[in-house]
């Protein structure tokens, strides 16, 4: 896989800005370690996002959905005592892993399409 030329990577790119800024817009920037893992997350997202876009390398896309895997789970493993900073963790999470694993299963079917595709003799476009 070469440079990639899919629309999740600049959508991450965003969504890693809005996690890394959802302390100061929700309210729970005094709350030091839901604070700290959204900077922390938000920042590699963003950097993982860009990567991606210039890379484009399938572990990118994995640590992506790792990510966000990561931010469902992070308000009871890292015990956030805020609402507000667990259901936004969770939230983005849940739309971050769904992005990471939209590409990295579409990948994998469209893979296996072209290969059927070939084995028939059928010209890709």
């Amino acid at each position: 896989m070469n440079k990639s030329t899919h629309w999740q990577d600049p959508m991450n790119a965003v969504l890693g800005v809005a996690i890394l800024a959802s302390p100061w817009a929700h309210g729970y920037q005094v709350a030091r370690v839901p604070m700290a893992n959204a900077v922390i997350v938000g920042a590699s997202l963003f950097t993982i996002a860009v990567g991606a876009a210039v890379v484009g390398r399938m572990w990118v896309e994995w640590a992506v959905a790792a990510l966000g895997a990561w931010l469902i789970v992070a308000p009871w493993v890292l015990d956030f005592r805020h609402e507000d900073a667990s259901s936004t963790a969770i939230g983005f999470g849940i739309v971050v892993l769904a992005l990471g694993l939209w590409y990295l299963l579409g990948d994998r079917l469209g893979r296996g399409r072209d290969s059927e595709r070939r084995a028939k003799g059928i010209a890709l476009r």
